[in-house]
Parts: structure tokens; C-alpha cells; sequence
């Protein structure tokens, strides 16, 4: 089989039969054709034909096997397959989502989060970026104590998409609870602060800007008077153009003033 499939090629794997087929060996078959099968699904959900992943969508036990291959790990590019295929199944359809979420899904993800390389971690940012979207799936992350410290993490010194997700993700958070909440008390308690004045000090733009800010708005309004007062003194010199050379992971936001997420191809998610 060669890649990437053309339509005749996708049309043929969606059918009913053989993706059952495909699942079956990602759920029980031998290291090399679990890889092997997890890549296929990944090529054809990518291709984000909407007919196909409906038929992936409505196939028995493939979220289970998604779950299950990053739950048990076979090797990295089964593992980074899963999550391009977990991600555009939970784009095209509110039942992959809840599913997933119901498997453990966030919990898998934060905990895969808390030491992966910089294409697994931004596959895994954007699949829980997108559970967040669902009250069920905040409320996974609400209840892991390490949620908010990996996310906050994950705002730096990874690559930009990572950026945009993990701020995205911690926004989808605190935006949701009303008063200060643990979610909130625990981001200042990490640093996420900070960050954000870091973040925008550089000039990322768009949704990330966007989102940042509001963040701070959230975060500032959970400190004291003290520490409000020094973070407005923090933003007047960050407004004044100093910079922090090591924080320079947006330089390609700033060249092209689009936001990562509009420019999220097959390709971005796929490589690495």
C-alpha cells in the first residue's frame, strides 16, 4: 500500500468491512500490523472526507482501539496515528468526542503530555483542545491534578501550534468556572501568569492573542491586591518592549499575523 491514499484507495478502506478488518488488527494483531493499521486509519481520516469519517465514526470498537494502542504504546508512530486519527474523528462528530472521553481518553492525554516529544505533544494538545470543548471532557481535566501544570508547561518551548493549543486548552478551562475555582488558583500557582505576559510581550496574534488576554483578565482578577498591582507594573514594562530572548517560539505568528490553528493542514498534524 502506498501513501498518501488516493480516493479509490479511501473509499475502498472505509467501507464497512474493511475497516472492521483494519480495527481488528490495531485491537489484536502482531507490533508491525498494528502500526501498520494505525497509519491506514490515519491516512483516511486525515483526508477529512466526510463520508469516510462518518463510516469510522459508526465502526465498532475503533475508539476502544484508539484508547487502547495509547494506553499500551507499540512505538511512536503508532502512537502519533492514533492521535491524528482521535483528533479528526473528534472534529467531525460530537459522538467521538463523548466516547473518547468516556474511555479516559483526557486522563491518557495529560499523562502522555508530561514527557513527549514536540510532534506527539502537538498532536496529543490539539485532540485535548478539542474534549475540552465538551462539559464531560473539562470535567476529566478538572479532576487530574496534573491538567493545569501540563498545560501550562506546554505554553513554551515547544513550537507554536503547541502554544496555541495549550493556551486555548487552559482558556476552554477557566473561562468555564465561575468565581476563582481551584482551575484558576492552580494556574497562577504554576506560573501561567507569567507566561501569558510572556506570550503576549512577543506579539502572537489572533485567537491566541485573543484568548491570552482574557486569560489574564480571568487570572488577574483571582489575586490579591498586591499581586495585582505588580502585574500591571509588569505589563507597563512589557509594553515598554523588553523581551525574553529564549521566548521565541511565535516568531512565524508574528511574521505572518495568522494564528496556527487556521493553518493547521494534514501535513502539520501528519509529520514529525
Amino acid at each position: 500500500m502506498f501513501f498518501p491514499l488516493n480516493e479509490e484507495s479511501r473509499s475502498q478502506i472505509a467501507s464497512p468491512a474493511s475497516l472492521d478488518a483494519v480495527v481488528s488488527i490495531l485491537s489484536h494483531g502482531e507490533t508491525t500490523a498494528r502500526v501498520g493499521a494505525a497509519v491506514v486509519l490515519r491516512e483516511v481520516a486525515s483526508s477529512s472526507d466526510a463520508q469516510c469519517l462518518d463510516a469510522m465514526s459508526e465502526t465498532s470498537g475503533i475508539h476502544d482501539a484508539l484508547v487502547k494502542l495509547l494506553e499500551r504504546p507499540v512505538s511512536p508512530q503508532a502512537t502519533k496515528a492514533a492521535l491524528v486519527t482521535a483528533y479528526y474523528l473528534v472534529q467531525s462528530t460530537g459522538r467521538a468526542a463523548s466516547r473518547l472521553v468516556d474511555l479516559g481518553m483526557v486522563q491518557l492525554l495529560v499523562e502522555l503530555l508530561v514527557d513527549s516529544d514536540k510532534g506527539t505533544t502537538e498532536k496529543a494538545l490539539a485532540v485535548l483542545d478539542s474534549l475540552l470543548l465538551t462539559e464531560e471532557g473539562r470535567g476529566k481535566a478538572y479532576a487530574h491534578a496534573l491538567a493545569v501544570p501540563v498545560l501550562v508547561k506546554k505554553m513554551q518551548h515547544v513550537s507554536d501550534m503547541a502554544t496555541e493549543f495549550a493556551v486555548s486548552a487552559l482558556w476552554r478551562l477557566c473561562k468555564n468556572l465561575s468565581g476563582e475555582g481551584p482551575c484558576k488558583a492552580e494556574a497562577l500557582r504554576v506560573g501561567a501568569f507569567q507566561k501569558l505576559l510572556l506570550l503576549l510581550q512577543i506579539g502572537c496574534m489572533g485567537v491566541t492573542k485573543e484568548r491570552a488576554s482574557e486569560l489574564l483578565r480571568l487570572l488577574n482578577g483571582s489575586r490579591g491586591g498586591g499581586e495585582r498591582r505588580a502585574a500591571s507594573a509588569s505589563s507597563r514594562w512589557i509594553s515598554r518592549g523588553s523581551r525574553d530572548p529564549s521566548y521565541d517560539e511565535c516568531a512565524e505568528t508574528r511574521r505572518t499575523g495568522k494564528s496556527i490553528k487556521s493553518q493547521i493542514t494534514v501535513s502539520t498534524l501528519k509529520d514529525k
